[in-house]
């Protein structure tokens, strides 16, 4: 098929508006649409991973609940807190693990998880403590934070 002389000048100056103005804006109109849902795709996908690493989190503060007991009653018992897991009679940190918890134990009266094994990288190595607070013996309080891992992935009460 032949164009005639003033299309194809046309074509090459790249003037392409002028010949089909309905085509650069639907263009446009397509490209805008497909950068919207590459958006949403992104912030969809950073939402996600940001709620599976708090679930790995939260299930290690569950997983230090059974140390808290021990510990308290430990402190009930002998009025001081414990040096380690073998004072209350747990298996040594390096033995209390989980699916996202590589060790859970007693570090000079303070509960100490250390994330590892298949929880996500970002919070591979880092740390959650609780803290008891024995002013009161009779009930005990905790404080709960950590050294390392963001505000964003820890729950309400440990917060900084």
């Amino acid at each position: 098929m032949q164009y005639p002389k003033k299309h194809k000048q046309s074509l090459e100056h790249e003037n392409l508006d002028k010949l089909y103005p309905r085509r650069s804006k639907r263009i446009g109109r397509g490209l805008l649409v497909i950068a919207l849902i590459a958006g949403a795709w992104f912030f969809a996908d950073q939402a996600k991973r940001d709620y599976i690493i708090r679930a790995q989190v939260s299930s290690g503060m569950n997983m230090a609940y059974s140390v808290r007991t021990a510990l308290e009653q430990y402190l009930a018992d002998h009025g001081e807190l414990p040096a380690s897991n073998e004072d209350v009679g747990l298996p040594p940190a390096s033995e209390s693990s989980g699916d996202y918890v590589s060790q859970l134990g007693i570090e000079d009266g303070k509960i100490v998880i250390i994330y590892g094994n298949k929880a996500k990288e970002k919070i591979q190595g880092k740390h959650l403590l609780y803290v008891p607070d024995v002013s009161n013996p009779a009930e005990v309080s905790w404080q709960c934070s950590s050294p390392d891992i963001p505000d964003k992935w820890l729950n309400e009460p440990c917060r900084s």
